[in-house]
């Protein structure tokens, strides 16, 4: 089936958002796009999951955050979970941030970025805690626990009413599109099923996620969702997790 999808200057950093920037790459050839973004508030400027440290990957991401800020604004880094995929670039964007940058990471996952020989200040966080920028804007850290690993968190800002949902809301996506589209309930479904393990954890991520107002979704994978938020919470209510063999 041919999929007429929109293109995108996919060397460039996309604004999404008072302030949010897509700086991630679409990997067609694995069907696996990685999306770190980048928040910039003024005098904080915030990297969330920058990703891979693969010279194909990193360097792209890095281009588009350069030519949105100088990196040495960066002051913190937040990474939803310990994954390479989100995380492993860490130690290389340190050498080119704020040397007192702070990495912020769920506290059951916070004991391994330092296996990335990160050297920068981690900060555990805890379930419902915030992060006050010096604006006032507040960012709102969820723990979503076992989605995929134990400590696994998603962050809410506030301001834009976004959510930065990690692996929840991926997908496998071949015909990328920067946007979800009519297509797009099949790719997270290809996704979610074999690589999420629970369906109680699933559920009560979503649980979570019900109790807040959500105008648009920024998955580490696949495509941002910015419309039918509640038509995809519950087709992820409708998932088949933890049963893939």
């Amino acid at each position: 089936m041919t999929v007429n999808v929109e293109t995108y200057d996919e060397t460039k950093a996309h604004q999404i958002a008072d302030g949010i920037y897509w700086v991630g790459f679409s990997d067609r050839k694995a069907g696996f796009s990685n999306n770190p973004y980048l928040l910039d508030d003024g005098t904080d400027v915030i990297l969330l999951d920058p990703g891979s440290r693969a010279p194909e990957h990193y360097n792209i991401v890095k281009e588009k955050v350069c030519s949105i800020t100088d990196p040495k604004r960066i002051n913190y880094i937040i990474a939803h979970h310990q994954d390479p995929d989100l995380c492993a670039s860490i130690p290389l964007f340190e050498e080119i941030v704020d040397p007192n940058v702070k990495i912020l990471v769920p506290t059951r996952a916070a004991v391994f970025i330092k296996y990335y020989d990160a050297k920068s200040e981690v900060i555990p966080i805890e379930d419902g805690e915030a992060l006050t920028l010096t604006s006032g804007r507040e960012l709102t850290f969820i723990h979503t626990p076992y989605v995929h690993f134990a400590g696994s968190m998603v962050t809410y800002d506030v301001k834009t009413k976004t959510v930065f949902s990690s692996d929840i809301f991926g997908a496998f996506s071949i015909d990328w599109n920067l946007y979800a589209n009519e297509y797009y309930l099949e790719a997270f479904k290809a996704f979610t099923e074999p690589y999420l393990g629970s369906k109680p954890a699933l559920d009560n991520a979503l649980d979570k996620l019900e109790k807040i107002e959500i105008e648009m979704i920024c998955p580490q994978h696949g495509s941002i969702i910015d419309k039918d938020i509640h038509k995809y919470i519950e087709a992820a209510r409708e998932l088949e997790v933890g049963t893939w063999t």
